[in-house]
């Protein structure tokens, strides 16, 4: 059921109570015509804990990740049983060989926590009080993914061509979510409320498939040195959340035009004719993008997202 509450005489969409919705063959659409771009509706409830009678709603994994974090950890302890072997063959000492390895889950932490000191100290934190509406879709959000802690949620200056995205990430108990300006219009309105949702509930799928937890990191440290491992792995991960987005916020799924077109032009872009393309676009230089790159690329998202049946390509 819908972790939202529902306002008064009206019917909601299942994640941060959108009037004006139907859920028509099981698809949720809003009344102004589908899932393009809206304007910001002015009355917003504020969430609530899940009834007695409600159940969270699952979002399964992509199926390649769980095999591929097995792999990456395989690998990663053999880069670190090799460190540990090349350090005592030059130096001959057993303290270095052991001292040098363990330092790098050292400088993975003091990584994590000066990259968190950032948002604290130059970033604005989403509240109550300040953009009001992302606080109430990051804390609907959450309880509907069944978090036990509401991430902590941040605005930050984002660049002019949306350079910027959406991200996700965690230090000691803490995690976080961070989210470009562009995103809101004056005045702390949400540019596209439906959008952003999916955007939050994104990132918070990284959270809820413990993708932001530091011993996962850790663990798959190493496969990052094998060119397109630990790529593969990221690709999959995103899928996940992509599928958690897609579950908590179906009616938002036009967000990812947002990467292809930006923040002025992304209605315009046909989501259908880009995802098409993932089928038929071919190239050796293309097939090698997609093998290095650590996102799927806008054309095989789209694909994903609009054919359920797939799971969403890692590889050719």
């Amino acid at each position: 059921m819908s972790h939202a509450i529902p306002p008064r005489g009206h019917a909601t969409c299942p994640t941060h109570g959108t009037h004006a919705c139907s859920a028509a063959s099981g698809k949720w659409t809003h009344a102004h015509g589908g899932p393009g771009p809206r304007t910001a509706r002015r009355d917003a409830d504020p969430p609530r804990a899940l009834d007695a009678d409600e159940e969270l709603l699952p979002a399964p994994a992509h199926p390649w990740e769980v095999p591929l974090l097995a792999v990456c950890a395989v690998v990663n302890l053999l880069a670190a049983a090799a460190l540990a072997y090349t350090v005592w063959s030059v130096s001959g000492s057993l303290w270095w060989a052991v001292g040098v390895p363990a330092s790098v889950p050292v400088g993975l932490w003091a990584a994590r926590g000066l990259r968190y000191a950032r948002q604290r100290a130059e970033s604005v934190k989403i509240s109550p009080t300040q953009f009001p509406e992302a606080y109430r879709m990051v804390a609907s959000l959450s309880a509907g993914m069944g978090l036990s802690r509401v991430p902590e949620a941040y605005v930050r200056a984002g660049g002019e061509h949306w350079t910027v995205r959406t991200d996700a990430g965690g230090h000691r108990l803490h995690r976080y979510l961070v989210l470009p300006n562009d995103l809101f219009e004056v005045g702390e309105r949400l540019r596209d409320p439906d959008a952003v949702a999916f955007l939050i509930a994104h990132q918070l799928g990284h959270v809820a498939a413990g993708h932001t937890g530091f011993w996962r990191r850790l663990a798959t440290l190493g496969a990052h040195l094998v060119p397109g491992l630990g790529a593969a792995l990221s690709r999959t991960m995103e899928y996940t959340a992509d599928n958690h987005a897609f579950t908590h916020c179906p009616q938002g799924v036009h967000a990812v035009r947002l990467y292809a077109g930006g923040k002025h032009l992304y209605s315009r872009v046909n989501m259908g004719e880009m995802a098409d393309r993932a089928r038929t676009d071919r190239g050796l230089s293309l097939l090698v993008y997609h093998l290095l790159s650590h996102r799927p690329s806008n054309t095989r998202r789209m694909a994903a997202l609009r054919d359920r049946a797939r799971r969403g390509r890692v590889f050719l």
